[in-house]
């Protein structure tokens, strides 16, 4: 005795087969001329950002002056579809690895002063922030590998784009004086106060700098995070203001009497440096090289996996001859397979789909900083290439007119 066995067909929602198959899923979408986010091949996702909301010095955010518990000098938050990336900026002080008040100076010090009188647009007279990317997933833990390479590239990326400058950064104290009254008083070497003057009520042979650090928390994530994270750092650093900073007229002659290996009895200025609450200057960076990132993923449609027009209809159906269709399934001519050129990836089914990726940071005006393939065995030919450039281009452009500060 035989047993017959019959086998029902088992459907998912789409959104239950986007994670079981997502490649199929991909496939099927764009075989009809559409994304699964359902946007067009070459469309990107809208972008609305917020500035300064969060900064210490920005109009929006109201702050006791004397309150010293917020020292984001620079923010930004960006959302662009379902995710959010927040951007802070805060800082530091650092003495110069250089400083020497009598002149002596060793082989390594000497090497950081001859890079002082290279040539204007070499590497290094330009620096770099330290970010630091976390993307939130619900749950707490050590930094991924994602994170880490997101964070170093974002700093590469800023240190070659020859965006903030090291003379930017660079530290001018005022001095701070108390008259008879108990009054005080501070003088900033500006435009208030000439050269001569200042040499006069101070003599400071230290040089500081401005460090810079980043945060960068990621909500929402849907897709590749970078981009989002890059063009939200671009924005808040466009809006990234220093304090002001003074030393106490006191402590300008206060030394130290050291003695150093090898060496005789030598004085050491020590000060220690204030941060004005109230004053600030705003951080000068080249805005004719300020670029915004692209990214743009490549993919091969394979035949077997698209619906063909009226394919659906045929299916179950007999040919009129009584021939089932199945039989002659084979003889249905299915197309070439196609190469299609998709504009800033998001979800899941594109993201873990698509291996051949390019990223592109271009400037309003179109030049290019930085461009890098990443083959993944599609087809790359010079006709996508140049797609890419054109739209990253448009996208560039219309990202520097969101910036309130243009």
């Amino acid at each position: 005795m035989t047993e017959t066995i019959s086998v029902h067909p088992v459907s998912f929602p789409p959104e239950v087969l986007a994670r079981i198959s997502p490649d199929l899923t991909l496939q099927r979408h764009l075989s009809l001329g559409i994304r699964p986010s359902l946007r067009k091949f070459d469309e990107f996702r809208d972008v609305q950002i917020n500035e300064e909301t969060l900064s210490r010095y920005s109009e929006q955010c109201q702050f006791d002056a004397n309150d010293t518990s917020n020292g984001i000098l620079g923010s930004n938050v960006l959302k662009s579809g379902n995710t959010m990336v927040i951007t802070t900026i805060t800082g530091g002080i650092i003495e110069d690895a250089y400083n020497n008040e009598f002149g002596d100076l060793d082989i390594g010090e000497q090497e950081l002063l001859h890079l002082e009188d290279a040539p204007a647009d070499s590497l290094s007279n330009y620096t770099s922030i330290y970010p630091v990317v976390e993307v939130e997933r619900g749950r707490v833990g050590a930094c991924t590998d994602e994170e880490m390479t997101i964070s170093q590239k974002l700093y590469q990326s800023l240190l070659y784009s020859r965006v903030l400058p090291k003379s930017s950064l660079k530290v001018k104290p005022g001095v701070r004086s108390t008259d008879e009254n108990g009054i005080s008083t501070i003088t900033y070497p500006d435009g208030n106060v000439n050269d001569d003057e200042m040499s006069n009520v101070v003599q400071i042979k230290k040089k500081w700098s401005y460090v810079l650090y980043a945060k960068i928390t990621v909500f929402g994530r849907t897709g590749p995070v970078f981009d989002l994270c890059w063009n939200s750092l671009i924005y808040a650093l466009q809006s990234t203001k220093l304090p002001m900073t003074f030393i106490d007229e006191k402590a300008t002659d206060l030394r130290v009497s050291i003695r150093t290996k090898g060496r005789s009895t030598t004085v050491k200025e020590t000060y220690e440096i204030f941060a004005d609450p109230k004053r600030y200057s705003d951080l000068v960076i080249k805005k004719e090289r300020i670029a915004y990132s692209s990214n743009f993923g490549i993919i091969e449609l394979n035949p077997e996996e698209q619906i063909l027009n009226g394919e659906e209809s045929s299916e179950n159906s007999a040919t009129p001859d009584g021939t089932d269709a199945t039989d002659v399934e084979m003889d249905v001519v299915r197309p070439e397979p196609e190469t299609v050129l998709l504009a800033d990836i998001d979800t899941e089914a594109e993201e873990a789909t698509i291996n051949s990726t390019v990223n592109i940071l271009t400037d309003e005006q179109g030049k290019m900083c930085h461009f890098s393939i990443n083959g993944g065995g599609a087809i790359i030919t010079p006709e996508l290439i140049r797609n890419c450039l054109t739209l990253a281009n448009e996208r560039s452009s219309d990202l520097s007119r969101k910036c309130l500060r243009n």
